[in-house]
């Protein structure tokens, strides 16, 4: 019986590492992603400064 439970270990662990990462992507914040450009940086200003009181996440990447 014991080795059943460690067997379903694993699998159990990746269901529910697969849950956290499809909340924290596409969870509360209904996944809204944006691409910053010249274009769209004053609206982004504007939101992520009207967002004080709640939670902002911002992800640079680069290509190097």
């Amino acid at each position: 019986m014991e080795t059943a439970k460690i067997k379903n270990a694993p699998a159990l662990a990746a269901v529910i590492a697969t849950l956290l990462v499809g909340w924290y992507f596409w969870g509360p914040a209904g996944g809204k992603l944006t691409v910053l450009n010249e274009g769209n940086f004053s609206e982004f200003v504007q939101q992520f400064d009207g967002a004080a009181n709640d939670e902002r996440v911002l992800l640079l990447l680069s290509p190097t």
